[in-house]
């Protein structure tokens, strides 16, 4: 009997990896969104609507903020008006330089001032389109700075989204973990909010240790995020 332990103990001294296998570390998290983003205003205008309230969803591609657009709509046809006309000038100088009535200096200003009237036209429909601030992805209001009315300035923040359909976890673990951490590690997470288990992998390990708490930080993406699980939530990640 002795010799059965005593061989059985040399097993798993020149085995810990056997051991280790089966011992599950834990380590805190939090859920964070793929998509998130502000939403600033491009233009100098009134806001007109604001479709979508805090906490209401969105697809992408809805208009989550409409601008008074009057002031470049105007815009954009008088220089549709210019366009014409220099195009006009460039056929009817075109046409008398093939009678040689004109040089080909005259030809070559009125090519330009059409070129120059066609960018001013693009810059005019950028501003038209810029009037509706569209959602980039699908997802949810999470802040608004904005009302209908309101006078809003260049590059003013209006409004923050948040995607919903793909969240990752951010977690800081102990350096030491580093020696058997690897990308594509299947993990769980412990949703403390929901009590929901999700499956989760580790997609990204971080370049540095903290010098002070020797712990790194490593971000894990979920294979798939149910209802009720939103981002800001605390998870327990589970390795195996």
């Amino acid at each position: 009997m002795k010799k059965y332990l005593s061989l059985f103990l040399l097993v798993i001294f020149f085995m810990p990896g056997a051991v280790c296998a089966a011992v599950q570390e834990n380590a805190r998290g939090i859920l964070v969104a793929v998509h998130q983003a502000t939403l600033s205003s491009e233009l100098a205008a009134k806001v007109i609507a604001v479709p979508k309230q805090m906490g209401e969803a969105f697809k992408k591609g809805d208009t989550l903020i409409q601008l008074d657009c009057r002031l470049f709509n105007a815009q954009l046809e008088k220089v549709d008006a210019e366009a014409k006309a220099a195009r006009a000038k460039l056929d009817n100088v075109q046409q008398l330089n093939r009678l040689n009535s004109i040089g080909t200096l005259d030809v070559a200003i009125a090519e330009a001032d059409l070129q120059k009237v066609q960018a001013e036209r693009l810059m005019a429909q950028l501003n038209v389109a810029r009037c509706d601030i569209k959602a980039p992805f699908s997802g949810s209001v999470e802040q608004l700075d904005i009302h209908p009315f309101e006078i809003v300035q260049q590059r003013q923040a209006l409004m923050k989204i948040v995607g919903h359909e793909r969240l990752e976890a951010d977690i800081i673990v102990p350096a030491q973990w580093m020696t058997w951490l690897a990308i594509n590690k299947t993990i769980v997470l412990q949703v403390e909010e929901t009590k929901q288990r999700l499956q989760a992998v580790i997609s990204h390990i971080g370049p540095s240790v903290d010098p002070t708490s020797q712990t790194i930080q490593i971000r894990a993406t979920i294979k798939k995020v149910p209802a009720k699980v939103l981002p800001g939530m605390s998870v327990v990640a589970e390795f195996r």
